[in-house]
């Protein structure tokens, strides 16, 4: 669901209540340093008229005077923009620290059916849009409604008529064009954002998947299609930056028309003897120097828009509801897993994929499930890994009823293989332990045991060697005895491997099944597509039609 606007504001605005200090001192730098670039051509015209009317000078309060406001409007600029980007960096920190938090409370469930180039999107593209309303919108707006109440009263000891040019053209400036070309550009910026979403999303999706393209020699065909989706992208930002153009040069025509109209109004009551000339010039100096406020919140609608949708989407995943954790209860052991009457249906897509399912898995069998893709292969291990809750019915680990389980305590006794090995940006032994503190012999012996010893260590530097995803130091079967070697040493109880030989020839699948069977010790499930993947499994499933059909078990 959308958040209304006033409520994104007002959490916007929230968000800054622990700076409100800076923030005053960021709006009082602005209207300083406005004042002192006013003074200074407003003394200038003042002392010309003495000179002009003979009158004397005292120079040597002058010129410091001069210089004094010459350096002060440096500091109060300074200090507006340090203020200002302080509390938008400041803020933009803590959200990153929150968007994070989130993501691992949500994760895996709720990251299931997101892409990751959504979420690269917000946290990198969208939380810098934020930072536009953070140090671009509430100064300006609070700068420029104080320097409107001290300019009026200045205008008002002019002539009533010049408060109302000054006033309606500063209306003009700050509100009336913000709002008109907000209609233009809030359409194109929504649009824009989501081709921008979609094209990040087929971008990474190409990355990972660029090994296959090439086997498959599509990767010609992938890249049109990229350089497509990348022409409509900047057709779009083009529409976009039309606009805030277009804008800019009525913004522009309405300050000239506006210094004219001024002009010609003060020459008017001059000759009417209403002012004196000195007032009249004054007046107009005052006049075309005040725009910088108005121009800045003239600026708002691309800048604010922008950064209002991108406000709603990091908030709406900041208000995504969490999976419930529910359950206190620790297993010492997975033991058998039983499901009675269990059925599942996704919540977004109100798909069925289990219809009151009710079978018993024995402990430390090899299971293996079969059947077409989306069939709920997948999905039936996530629901034992209690990434989902079953919809109606439940599961029993060991005899105990999976809601009762505490959801990590569960996870951490299970190892979950995918089917594309995830290396990380870091070094070899880094990505076998993820974190524990486990001695090189014994990751040396359990890569033994998966015939990758040797391998890792003629890598450059050993198990010191940096490696990622997009790493071509290891083949895809090799790859996938890491991952191996990661869940051995993790000292799981039950294993599942996703699909782990989609992308293995016939033999590297036979060496790396043989290590599965000697060294996978526990409750292991084998899900693939292909029947000689689940030939040595002791029970075959196949997921067919909301159901598990056994189709062999050895005696």
């Amino acid at each position: 669901m959308n958040i209304k606007r006033y409520t994104l504001l007002k959490k916007l605005i929230h968000l800054m209540a622990p700076l409100h200090v800076k923030l005053y001192l960021a709006v009082s730098c602005a209207v300083l340093g406005f004042l002192t670039s006013v003074l200074i051509p407003f003394f200038i015209v003042t002392q010309t008229f003495l000179i002009l009317s003979h009158q004397a000078i005292d120079w040597a309060i002058y010129i410091p005077l001069m210089l004094s406001l010459g350096v002060l409007r440096g500091i109060f600029r300074y200090g507006e923009h340090y203020f200002g980007h302080y509390i938008a960096f400041r803020v933009l920190a803590n959200f990153r620290n929150m968007i994070f938090h989130k993501l691992r409370r949500l994760a895996p469930t709720k990251l299931d059916d997101k892409k990751s180039g959504v979420l690269l999107k917000m946290i990198g593209e969208d939380i810098e849009a934020i930072e536009v309303f953070f140090a671009h919108t509430l100064p300006p707006i609070s700068t420029a409604s104080i320097v409107s109440v001290l300019l009026a009263i200045y205008y008002m000891h002019v002539s009533v008529w010049v408060t109302l040019v000054a006033l309606l053209t500063y209306a003009i400036l700050a509100i009336y064009l913000p709002i008109r070309f907000a209609k233009v550009l809030h359409p194109l910026i929504k649009q824009q954002s989501q081709i921008r979403k979609q094209y990040m999303a087929a971008f990474l999706e190409s990355l990972r998947g660029m090994a296959d393209l090439v086997q498959f020699k599509k990767e010609q065909v992938r890249f049109k299609q990229l350089e497509k989706s990348s022409q409509h992208v900047i057709e779009k930002e083009r529409q976009v930056y039309q606009g805030q153009a277009q804008q800019t040069m009525v913004t522009f025509l309405v300050v000239g028309i506006s210094i004219f109209v001024m002009a010609i109004l003060v020459s008017y009551l001059y000759l009417q003897h209403t002012i004196t000339l000195q007032t009249a010039v004054g007046c107009t100096i005052v006049f075309s120097t005040s725009f910088a406020p108005y121009l800045e919140l003239s600026r708002l609608p691309f800048g604010l828009k922008k950064a209002l949708k991108a406000a709603e989407d990091v908030f709406n995943l900041l208000d995504e509801p969490e999976e419930q954790t529910s359950g206190e209860k620790s297993i010492q052991h997975i033991g058998d897993i039983s499901l009675d009457n269990m059925s599942f249906t996704y919540p977004k897509t109100e798909q069925v994929i289990f219809n009151q399912q009710t079978i018993h898995f024995p402990k430390h069998k090899l299971i293996g499930l079969v059947g077409e893709s989306g069939s709920g292969k997948s999905t039936l291990m996530k629901l034992i890994m209690k990434w989902y809750a079953t919809t109606q019915g439940t599961i029993h680990i060991h005899d105990t009823d999976i809601s009762q389980i505490n959801r990590h305590d569960l996870q951490s006794k299970i190892a979950y293989i995918p089917q594309i090995p995830q290396l990380f940006s870091q070094t070899i032994r880094e990505n076998l332990t993820l974190g524990k503190d486990i001695p090189d012999d014994i990751i040396l012996k359990t890569a033994e045991k998966c015939y990758m010893k040797e391998r890792i260590l003629a890598a450059p530097k050993g198990l010191d060697t940096l490696v990622n995803s997009q790493s071509h130091l290891f083949s895809s079967g090799e790859k996938q005895r890491l991952e191996l070697i990661r869940a051995l040493l993790s000292g799981a109880e039950c294993y599942v491997f996703d699909e782990p030989t989609s992308f293995l020839d016939s033999l590297n699948e036979a060496a790396f099944l043989n290590v599965v069977k000697q060294h996978c010790k526990g409750s292991v499930f084998l899900i693939s597509h292909r029947d000689s993947t689940v030939s040595c499994a002791d029970i075959v499933y196949k997921v067919e039609n909301q159901q598990l059909i056994k189709l062999r078990e050895r005696g």
